[in-house]
């Protein structure tokens, strides 16, 4: 596909000309297509540019914050390679600037960035939807062998629910892993429900879920030391974690379905649901709730601390543009955003509105 192509371009001549044994620090997020992301990235560097990269967590998911700045600061990397992370402000950026060269490889709705190499293939086309796993999967591409990594580009595809739009990595997994695939079709929703992949998906996300950013980190660091997926299934290198959490998220995963049935409220076209649980399960139950409704926009939302995070997925055949909606929904709200994909977004307030959220809701 020439986008694809395009796309990863800038990036392929970012990773040619970085000099051997440079200092790079990698900033993800905590979901499983950030850190699939950036565990691609880092074995790249490891084996092409004999580089051991500085892994740093973001304390959102979803924009670059100070306290990663601070580490980066310290680091006085040669390259900062940011993946994954929608919201990268001016002003952490021009900071980032100043001490390093920096490339951002993301599939969010395009930023205005300058000055910096920026991999995201809605630059192309606004409505082509190619998760950054699958961005990371293709530059991996230009410079290995793939198939050491075909788990972890499945893993990361899927869990953003982008494998459909992905036929070559799935053919590839087919051929090379075909248990993680089995007899299935090419479809997200069956692959994460039915396959060993999907499973894998679930297990990977139970450390965000269950223990949150260090949960996260965790699984990145068991993605990083893993040869293959059959030493995470044997409990290897800190997989045993991950089993266990799994375990957990599950049964509460259960909990919280039969409870959206009893507590569900629909207000015009949304079917809101308030998540009460000390585990981080607003993601993931929006993503499986969202299958069984139709022309309704599924609005989660759970409060985490001073704070009320919101999930945002659309029924089978609704056509409402997410990424808008997320946006407008806080546009009056301080020290809030909104924003995503025209299909799955996501915002975050300070829970003291949730009020005027709802009411924002409503008029639309």
């Amino acid at each position: 596909m020439e986008i694809i192509e395009d796309t990863i371009k800038p990036a392929v001549e970012f990773f040619k000309i970085m000099k051997r044994g440079s200092k790079v620090a990698i900033v993800h997020g905590h979901d499983n297509d950030s850190i699939c992301s950036a565990a691609i990235i880092y074995k790249l560097l490891k084996i092409v540019h004999k580089t051991e990269a500085r892994l740093i967590v973001s304390g959102l998911n979803s924009a670059v914050t100070e306290d990663a700045i601070e580490k980066i600061k310290k680091i006085k990397p040669d390259y900062v390679i940011i993946v994954d992370i929608s919201d990268v402000p001016v002003s952490i950026l021009t900071e980032l600037r100043n001490i390093s060269q920096v490339m951002i490889i993301d599939h969010h709705v395009p930023k205005g960035y300058v000055k910096i190499i920026y991999v995201n293939p809605r630059v192309f086309d606004r409505e082509i939807y190619l998760p950054a796993t699958y961005l990371c999967y293709k530059i991996y591409e230009k410079f290995l062998d793939v198939e050491k990594i075909l788990w972890i580009s499945g893993i990361g595809t899927l869990s953003d629910m982008g494998m459909k739009n992905c036929s070559d990595l799935f053919e590839s997994i087919k051929s090379n892993d075909k248990e993680l695939i089995g007899n299935n079709e090419n479809i997200d929703e069956i692959l994460f429900d039915n396959s060993l992949l999907g499973k894998l998906a679930k297990m990977f996300d139970s450390g965000r879920v269950v223990v949150g950013i260090d949960g996260s980190v965790s699984a990145l660091n068991v993605l990083l030391k893993s040869e293959n997926y059959q030493e995470v299934l044997q409990g290897k290198y800190g997989s045993k974690n991950l089993l266990g959490w799994y375990s957990v998220s599950e049964k509460e995963f259960n909990r919280l379905v039969k409870d959206f049935e009893k507590k569900k409220k629909r207000i015009k076209r949304f079917v809101m649901y308030e998540v009460k649980s000390k585990y981080n399960m607003k993601s993931p139950l929006a993503t499986y709730l969202s299958k069984i409704l139709t022309n309704e926009v599924l609005v989660i939302y759970q409060r985490s601390g001073k704070y009320i995070d919101v999930s945002f997925r659309r029924g089978k055949v609704c056509i409402v543009d997410l990424n808008q909606l997320a946006g407008n929904s806080v546009k009056d709200i301080p020290d809030s955003n909104g924003g995503g994909h025209i299909q799955a977004a996501g915002a975050r307030f300070p829970a003291r509105y949730l009020d005027r959220f709802l009411r924002n809701l409503k008029s639309k």
